[in-house]
């Protein structure tokens, strides 16, 4: 999974490196994660595929990914977040490719769902978070 997460980070990071101005951002963007999507659904281990990734707004990115093994019920929410959060953030605070995604105060929303398809937990990781 953290291989998956640092090449998307990657290329998102390149390509906001790589934008002049905000106004060209959502182009950009927009063409980049619909060139990443286009391999999606993309299994990111025995347990986990992801989906697809979608910019929001003009700083948000959302990942989107499938627990292909779970069901709903049997998920608790608070320790599915305490398990996940801390990892994403440390990864987001520390990878250099995210370097130009921090300096423009992106936001990094993960939305999960069972196998399905419902939804289990969503979190957004703010500029607040990583800056701490």
């Amino acid at each position: 999974m953290k291989k998956l997460l640092a090449i998307s980070f990657l290329v998102l990071g390149l390509l906001f490196s790589h934008c002049a101005n905000p106004e060209s951002i959502d182009k950009k963007a927009l063409k980049v994660v619909s060139q990443f999507n286009s391999k999606c659904p993309l299994m990111i281990d025995a347990e986990t595929r992801m989906d697809g990734i979608e910019v929001k707004g003009e700083n948000t990115i959302k990942y989107k990914y499938t627990l292909i093994n779970l069901n709903v019920e049997k998920v608790d929410t608070s320790k599915f977040n305490s398990a996940l959060r801390p990892g994403i953030i440390s990864t987001i605070k520390t990878d250099s490719e995210l370097a130009e995604l921090r300096r423009i105060n992106c936001s990094f929303e993960y939305y999960y769902k069972d196998r399905d398809g419902k939804f289990i937990y969503s979190f957004v990781i703010t500029p607040n978070d990583y800056n701490n």
